[in-house]
């Protein structure tokens, strides 16, 4: 499958930009990551991907991303560029968008560059993306009670609460919650998003 059309896919915020990552940059996404996302008494994903956090593997995930491409199924894990600095990835995926229009996102910034808001200001990218160009009806997303800071973001942006679960990412049951955003809740971006080349990727996302 030709997706030479996502490589021209952009959004832009005041402060951000959020692209597809070439090889050069997944590396330096992995140094990112090894330089550490979170504190080792805290897991707030649900697999614990970054306690074995092995440099083939990232690199063969991001790969494969690509490599397992198909409208039916799936997955862009963006590179987050803050004034030009790589900090994070903000990731969105759907199974059987055409039918279902439901967007899947998820993300992580590494640590250094957490609680400047940089957090919202790249979901709120990928949610005009979902919402005003790919046409999508609801975006999910999850987080651990724990974890305030994912919380907070999707609050702010309108999600609401709309289930519970126990995932064990370390082998213990922790409380997570499912949270959705409706398409009659998104009133827009709080801050200014700009979106170019998505019209060539349409097809690819299942949304044309």
């Amino acid at each position: 499958m030709n997706l030479a059309p996502l490589s021209g896919l952009r959004l832009r915020t005041p402060r951000l930009e959020l692209r597809l990552p070439d090889d050069a940059a997944i590396e330096q996404l992995y140094q990112v990551a090894a330089a550490g996302i979170h504190s080792p008494e805290e897991m707030p994903f649900g697999v614990a991907w970054t306690d074995d956090l092995n440099r083939e593997l990232f690199v063969g995930y991001h790969r494969n991303l690509r490599e397992s491409w198909r409208p039916e199924a799936w997955k862009i894990d963006l590179g987050v560029w803050a004034e030009g600095t790589l900090v994070g990835v903000q990731g969105i995926g759907a199974d059987d968008f055409a039918s279902k229009r439901t967007i899947a996102t998820g993300s992580w910034l590494g640590a250094p560059y957490q609680g400047r808001g940089i957090g919202t200001e790249m979901r709120a990218a990928v949610l005009e993306l979902a919402f005003t160009h790919l046409r999508s009806q609801a975006v999910t997303s999850g987080a651990f009670d724990a974890n305030l800071a994912s919380r907070r973001v999707s609050e702010k942006l309108g999600y609401r609460v709309v289930g519970r679960e126990l995932l064990s990412p370390r082998g213990t049951p922790q409380p997570h919650v499912v949270l959705r955003l409706e398409r009659a809740d998104w009133h827009g971006p709080p801050v200014s998003v700009e979106i170019e080349g998505v019209a060539p990727c349409l097809a690819l996302f299942a949304a044309g």
